[in-house]
């Protein structure tokens, strides 16, 4: 069977006229399509740091080591040293331009009290203190934050290290110990 199909009259006037209007629709918007669209492009740049070591290094980040030096076990009197890079990985911080951070460094292995102090491991101390050296010194209370304003140039934090040598009633020895340095920003 063949079904007959038969156009309705209004199926055949609507046609041509939706065809007509979409048709000056479509004109109508590629009027008013600009020939050369814009969009922003933006990028927001916050402040922040980063920490910088020995591209060999897989743990931690060394911010280098404290070293008072050889002395006679009959020494007195005070010894300064800055941190330094003596086992060549030193690390460096770098930030945005104004960067306001703040550094605190532990109590190390041989706290007492707020004192920290350097063993023998055989039960001898001698006492030491830290500094933040910026200009001004700042001395490094263990676990109290101290602020630093970094630079856009990669530097070593700048650490100083004090001790007064105790003379004859220290033990002849290697003495030593181990801090933590924390920044934040």
């Amino acid at each position: 069977m063949h079904a007959k199909r038969r156009n309705s009259p209004q199926l055949a006037v609507a046609l041509p006229l939706l065809c007509a209007s979409l048709a000056l629709s479509v004109a109508a918007m590629a009027a008013t399509v600009p020939t050369s669209p814009s969009f922003a492009v933006n990028a927001s740049i916050v402040t922040g740091c980063i920490v910088s070591g020995n591209s060999s290094q897989v743990t931690g980040v060394p911010f280098g080591s404290v070293n008072f030096g050889t002395h006679s076990a009959v020494s007195t009197g005070a010894v300064s040293a800055m941190a330094s890079n003596d086992l060549g990985m030193q690390a460096k911080l770098v930030c945005t331009a104004g960067t306001a951070a703040q550094v605190s460094v532990n109590g190390g292995l041989n706290l007492q009290g707020a004192q920290r102090r350097l063993s023998n491991g055989a039960g001898q101390f001698i006492p030491y203190t830290l500094s933040l050296v910026t200009g001004t010194v700042t001395a490094l209370t263990p676990n109290v934050p101290v602020g630093i304003t970094m630079g856009t140039t990669a530097t070593a934090l700048p650490i100083r290290g004090n001790l007064v040598l105790p003379g004859s009633s220290a033990m002849a020895g290697t003495y030593v110990d181990t801090v933590q340095v924390t920044v934040t920003w």
